[in-house]
């Protein structure tokens, strides 16, 4: 092992992290279980050339997974035993499901099984966070702007998610401010109870079980419980491109870290058909929508445009630098935002993601690596 050598921008967040007082929203979403399997197999089950002594399959064949929405007011480095450390706010969008990674012994047949959660989709705000997470931990991370609004009434929920990217790529294209994602409920959601959606779909409750016992949301038991595993084990994929050739890697790893959540508001459950979860269609999302969610692209004319629900496309001759204060309050026409929100294209295609449930809930929790499981490269070493 090679001594690191610190400077001070690698100084920022080491772990453990603890976030305190952080809102959660989670979209319980199906998309097509290939989708997770194809990115297991391409990054977790590929030889780097040698074979990791794991084996990773997608849970069932469901294809549930969470999108998750999470702003964290106080998130600081707990290291050295020292809480509160380079404590900075920011928050993050990312896409996580469950999968089986099995032991695999030398003659290729699976042992053991443990759930484990992976995270291919992520966006944080803060580019610390960002940094810390893709250098330490490994993380998909993406810098994006990210807004979460709640108001008195459950139903004034508004989120919104842009990057930097191209909506049509071409040569000579620059990058600007790109609309990704909108998400809010729809007027009048009231939260509901967790029975009546599990028991509309045998499925919904298997995966509902995974949830429960991952995030506690019905409080932790005891700690002497037999069998039980408290938190989340996130497994990823840390590399560094080799400098001579880009293909290659100069260091490639499987990182597990975990999560644990000690809840501090009560969750609050609703029916999917009350959420509207739109994606916007991108030259620079499109790979990610495809590969990840299994969505397609919207046929040219028969996409709704926008944010705004009607996908209304601008008037001949508007200029939204003189439009009036009644034109501007509509949410997101006419591509621009409403005052005060994320200023990013939203006159793009925009794509109907359907959602089985929502929930929302109010937590602390601690963030730690638990090490790493295979260091590819070196045989026989972790």
């Amino acid at each position: 092992m090679t001594d690191f050598v610190e400077s001070f921008t690698t100084q920022q967040l080491i772990p453990p992290w603890i976030a305190k007082g952080s809102r959660i929203w989670a979209f319980v979403i199906r998309t097509e279980a290939s989708c997770m399997q194809n990115y297991l197999d391409t990054h977790l089950n590929s030889p780097g050339p040698d074979q990791a002594p794991y084996h990773y399959r997608c849970i069932d064949e469901t294809g549930y997974g969470l999108l998750m929405v999470a702003d964290h007011p106080d998130f600081s480095s707990g290291a050295n035993g020292i809480e509160g450390w380079d404590t900075v706010k920011h928050k993050e969008v990312f896409w996580a499901f469950p999968a089986m990674r099995y032991d695999l012994n030398k003659n290729n047949l699976l042992g053991q099984g443990e759930v484990v959660w992976i995270q291919p989709f992520y966006f944080d705000d803060s580019s610390y966070v960002m940094f810390s997470s893709r250098e330490i931990w490994g993380s998909e991370k993406q810098l994006g702007n990210i807004t979460l609004q709640e108001g008195k009434r459950h139903d004034q929920l508004h989120i919104d998610l842009s990057t930097q990217g191209f909506a049509k790529f071409n040569p000579r294209s620059k990058a600007k401010s790109l609309a990704v994602m909108h998400a809010r409920l729809n007027p009048g959601t009231e939260p509901v109870d967790l029975r009546k959606i599990i028991l509309k779909d045998s499925d919904i409750a298997t995966f509902n079980g995974t949830i429960m016992a991952s995030f506690n949301l019905f409080g932790a038991p005891p700690e002497n419980t037999p069998g039980l595993r408290r938190g989340i084990e996130i497994n990823t994929l840390k590399q560094f491109r080799d400098v001579f050739d880009m293909r290659a890697a100069a260091y490639r790893a499987i990182i597990a870290s975990h999560v644990k959540h000690e809840l501090v508001g009560e969750p609050q459950f609703f029916y999917g058909e009350q959420v509207e979860l739109d994606f916007m269609w991108s030259d620079t999302m499109k790979e990610q929508l495809i590969q990840l969610f299994g969505l397609e692209e919207p046929e040219e004319g028969t996409h709704t445009v926008g944010h705004d629900d009607k996908g209304d496309a601008p008037p001949s001759g508007f200029d939204p630098d003189g439009a009036d204060e009644e034109e501007l309050s509509l949410e997101h026409k006419y591509g621009r935002p409403p005052m005060g929100d994320i200023n990013a294209d939203w006159n793009l295609p925009r794509v109907r993601v359907p959602v089985e449930y929502a929930f929302s809930f109010t937590t602390n929790a601690r963030f730690e690596v638990l090490g790493t499981l295979h260091t590819y490269g070196t045989p026989g070493a972790a």
